[in-house]
């Protein structure tokens, strides 16, 4: 499991440090900018050597990224200090240590999978030379998923490509037909992944288009109707490829193993950013849940831990957690920026250094069930005033004020009240309210 993630001069924060975190879910959350995908691109690279896209930066001298987690033999604490000269993050040298199965889910759609018998050896190519496996394997866009992952190697001096991943819609279509073993964990994780109710079922493979000689997997809709994958709702789209990624993962990650005479990872972690895009309210209240209950399922009867490092802005997410939190196994970070004492999210007053910045702060939030997603809202995770639109607010915020207000003016009641009228609706308790008081500030209205 990962342990613990720090950070100086790098990210958001002239120093912040994550930790202890929980075995299982570290729920994220944090107002937009504040570094919840910073710390997830971070903690994917200090468990797999590799970067989903660009290196972070470093923001001052003397920067440094630090990490623990539990590796196949030991436990591992590093810390990686910036090198100047080589414009890179200087880790120890030598075999890197095997954090087990890491998959990260992007929420630009893009994914990435580390798997220890296939991304962490060397081997001998046929002319003798030393090959190395690829480092990971990085679907940068959607479409990659769609279409799969290829490179280009050097042997014997010839180049030559090799397929790493054929892709969704290859691999799709020749499980079905062939009624694989992959396709039924396919099928399995679709049932869970679907909304609150339903299963996403895939439907017979078709082909949509006269230039395009593949068939295309289906998904069959609430109406019946089997679309074609590369047609479905967005949403759809996201829940089969992640479906589609971990039945690719999981079984490839068997398979290889058993080959390689390896034992199986002893963990999985994985990364989710924002797992709510695309998703109907209704389904964010399952996304979670179903998904660890999928994975579990396709573990159960072995001995393999599964992490989950979650950044989320959803409340129904945070809803859906409640019946199963545990809080030795579980922990909901905030993600803040830091504010002088006594100081409130209406009126912030913010700590700046000599340099001007404003450092971010990240506290292992103390869990409380709130019931519903409106409490959620209108907690301190949230800390938002209201969950009316803010024009709403502010006439709220006006007619409270003349309401605790001994001689309120005629002409501003008046104001106040037709505003409250257009943008309320009529049976609104508020307006049942402000009338009852008004009755009886009429004798002191001037």
């Amino acid at each position: 499991m990962l342990r613990e993630l720090s950070f100086r001069n790098a990210g958001p924060s002239r120093a912040l440090t994550v930790g202890p975190l929980a075995p299982r879910f570290n729920l994220i959350t944090g107002d937009n900018g504040l570094g919840k995908s910073f710390l997830l691109d971070a903690a994917w690279w200090a468990l797999t050597r590799t970067w989903h896209e660009h290196p972070i930066a470093p923001t001052g001298d003397d920067a440094e990224l630090g990490f623990s987690f539990d590796g196949d033999k030991r436990p591992v604490v590093e810390k990686a200090r910036w090198d100047v000269r080589g414009q890179q993050w200087r880790r120890k040298a030598g075999r890197p240590p095997n954090p087990g199965l890491v998959i990260y889910a992007r929420v630009d759609g893009s994914f990435s999978v580390w798997d220890p018998a296939r991304n962490y050896r060397l081997y001998k190519r046929t002319d003798g030379g030393d090959a190395e496996s690829p480092a990971s394997y990085q679907f940068r866009s959607s479409s990659a998923v769609f279409e799969g992952l290829r490179r280009r190697v050097s042997e014997s001096g010839v180049d030559r490509e090799e397929t790493l991943c054929q892709g969704l819609i290859d691999d799709w279509v020749r499980w079905q037909h062939q009624n694989a073993a992959e396709f039924k964990l396919l099928t399995q994780l679709l049932a869970h992944l679907g909304p609150e109710g339903e299963s996403l079922t895939p439907g017979a493979p078709i082909r949509p288009s006269l230039d395009d000689v593949r068939e295309i997997p289906t998904i069959r809709m609430p109406y019946g109707q089997d679309v074609p994958i590369t047609y479905a709702p967005a949403g759809v789209r996201r829940m089969s490829q992640l479906a589609y990624l971990l039945a690719w993962s999981l079984s490839q990650h068997r398979q290889e193993a058993k080959r390689i005479q390896q034992p199986l990872a002893h963990q999985i972690i994985v990364l989710l950013d924002e797992p709510e895009t695309h998703l109907h309210p209704r389904w964010q209240r399952t996304v979670l849940p179903s998904l660890a209950s999928a994975i579990e399922t396709w573990l159960e009867g072995q001995k393999t831990e599964v992490q989950f490092l979650v950044a989320t802005h959803s409340p129904l997410v945070l809803v859906s957690m409640e019946p199963g939190f545990d809080r030795e196994r579980d922990a909901l970070w905030k993600l803040e920026l830091v504010l002088r004492s006594g100081t409130s999210p209406g009126g912030e007053q913010l700590v700046t250094g000599d340099d001007g910045r404003v450092d971010v702060a990240i506290e292992r939030d103390r869990w409380e069930p709130r019931g519903d997603a409106q409490r959620w809202l209108l907690s301190d995770v949230f800390a938002m005033n209201a969950t009316t639109a803010p024009e709403v607010e502010r006439v709220l915020a006006a007619a409270n004020r003349l309401l605790t207000t001994e001689t309120p003016d005629a002409q501003e009641i008046e104001k106040v009240g037709e505003q409250l009228r257009r943008l309320l609706p009529g049976m609104d308790p508020f307006l049942f309210r402000w009338s009852a008081l008004l009755e009886r500030k009429k004798g002191d209205v001037r």
